[in-house]
């Protein structure tokens, strides 16, 4: 006798349906958008801090390179010297010479508007060696003042004399840079010096 028997405790195959599949992926859509924008403002943030880091060191150089110049030297020739409310001042930069004891020596700093940047360019014994300082600056300028007074007060003298009298200059400047096609990195340096050697 051949019997057959049936299992009726199978379970049919279950599988999604189109709607429940469409809902999935709607969510997982979302979901990865909203990971690629976080991903994306870190990014930026990342890559915006790097620059404003790298500007500040940038300065730092600037600066020490241009005080310990700015102290040592004894004669200034100033580029295109104007005069605003009583402040001498140039965008353009400036030319400085030293003591004999320095040797034949020379330093010119020139500022480029169009491209934004300061250029050192050097001059020893007759070799020359140029530099670029600072890179995409936005303002430049250089202000010239006598020595304090009694009020301590620093003035400036006539644009005509300006090689015979300047004592003190002021350095201002911003440096921009652009993080992902936004110019939204910026930094500001303001410093002032002696020149030691200057009579």
């Amino acid at each position: 006798m051949i019997t057959t028997s049936t299992n009726t405790n199978r379970l049919p195959y279950q599988a999604f349906t189109l709607v429940e599949l469409m809902f999935s992926m709607t969510i997982l859509m979302i979901a990865l958008g909203s990971i690629t924008g976080t991903f994306m403002v870190f990014a930026k943030s990342s890559a915006s801090l790097g620059e404003y880091v790298d500007m500040s060191s940038e300065s730092r150089k600037a600066l020490e390179l241009f005080s310990r110049d700015v102290r040592a030297a004894d004669g200034i020739a100033v580029i295109g010297a104007t005069s605003l409310n009583g402040v001498v001042y140039t965008d353009q930069g400036l030319n400085l010479t030293f003591p004999d004891y320095y040797g034949n020596r020379s330093v010119t700093y020139s500022y480029d508007s169009t491209s934004g940047i300061l250029r050192r360019i050097e001059n020893y014994e007759g070799t020359q060696s140029e530099s670029n300082l600072l890179t995409g600056m936005q303002q430049f300028k250089i202000q010239l003042f006598q020595a304090p007074g009694d009020d301590f007060e620093s003035i400036s003298g006539p644009v005509a004399s300006v090689n015979e009298w300047a004592k003190s200059l002021q350095l201002d400047a911003e440096l921009i840079r652009t993080v992902v096609t936004l110019d939204n990195t910026d930094y500001i340096i303001s410093a002032r010096f002696m020149m030691r050697n200057m009579k």
